[in-house]
């Protein structure tokens, strides 16, 4: 098949790789057999080599195909040479970082931070503190529909100074939802955007009072909506972080805890109460 074909193929099928282990880490009970009909789909015509290639790095990391970013592998943080990065950008052939062996790729969208972020400064951040900041709550979200309830946390995130454009990273957190609803039960979701370099991972949460229709599972409104920006780097930790929040708010008492908060200083507090003892 055509490189370019076969790239987005990999990478189409890393989303869904991917989405297995979120919803495992949020939902452990949750059937999976949806997904894994479609795993197998789409990785049927593979080219054997290749897919024993991305089986084999699978086991080491979540990201197996990863982005070249200003001449650098985000998987490994490998600078290319130019000859070699030029090779990425043609995509005549199907190429891996010289380092980590990542399959590589030029992306299409590329959401670029204002500076590394906010949350990091000089005196080191404990728990939740180090993905996230009271500037970051929202309460409460206003918004009807998942475009609109996004579009607020994303332009949230570039006032902050988070990202240089939120309407750019609104378009990418609507492209992953498109793949599967990132809605979980409990009245939760956790929208995100993966491979957003230049920082660490970061998060905002939104409440929504009465919730909306997100796609979750059932009629069940989501009124609750961790997202998160992942650089590749951070990709695996993301998915401890994201085992550690839907465990905490499972509880109805903690997801309570935050639907009542009466403003952002509150929900700011009320996060780190609950997260102190599971995130550190």
């Amino acid at each position: 098949m055509p490189n370019r074909k076969l790239i987005n193929q990999l990478i189409q099928l890393q989303e869904l790789i991917i989405a297995r282990l979120q919803k495992k880490a949020a939902m452990p009970k949750a059937p999976l057999d949806s997904l894994n009909t479609s795993i197998q789909m789409l990785s049927s015509n593979i080219p054997p080599q290749i897919k024993s290639h991305l089986n084999q790095l699978l086991q080491k990391h979540p990201e197996a195909v990863v982005p070249l970013v200003e001449g650098h592998c985000t998987g490994c943080g490998m600078g290319l040479s130019i000859s070699q990065a030029n090779e990425v950008h043609h995509a005549e052939e199907i190429h891996r970082c010289p380092n980590c062996t990542r399959y590589l790729y030029v992306p299409s969208e590329v959401v670029a931070r204002e500076h590394a972020s906010r949350v990091y400064g000089e005196k080191r951040k404990i728990g939740i503190a180090r993905f996230s900041t009271q500037p970051l709550m929202i309460t409460p979200l206003t918004g009807e529909t998942p475009e609109d309830v996004l579009g607020e946390i994303c332009e949230r995130m570039q006032a902050e100074g988070f990202v240089e454009d939120g309407r750019q990273l609104l378009y990418m957190a609507m492209q992953r939802e498109d793949i599967i609803s990132t809605a979980v039960d409990s009245g939760m979701a956790f929208p995100h955007v993966r491979g957003v370099e230049g920082g660490g991972l970061t998060m905002a949460l939104g409440v929504h009072k009465k919730g909306i229709h997100f796609g979750g599972p059932g009629r069940t409104l989501t009124r609750l909506f961790f997202f998160m920006v992942i650089p590749t780097a951070t990709s695996a930790f993301y998915l401890k972080l994201l085992a550690g929040l839907s465990q905490t708010f499972r509880d109805k008492d903690a997801r309570e805890l935050l639907l009542n908060a009466e403003n952002e200083e509150e929900l700011w507090k009320a996060l780190v109460q609950k997260t102190r003892t599971v995130i550190k």
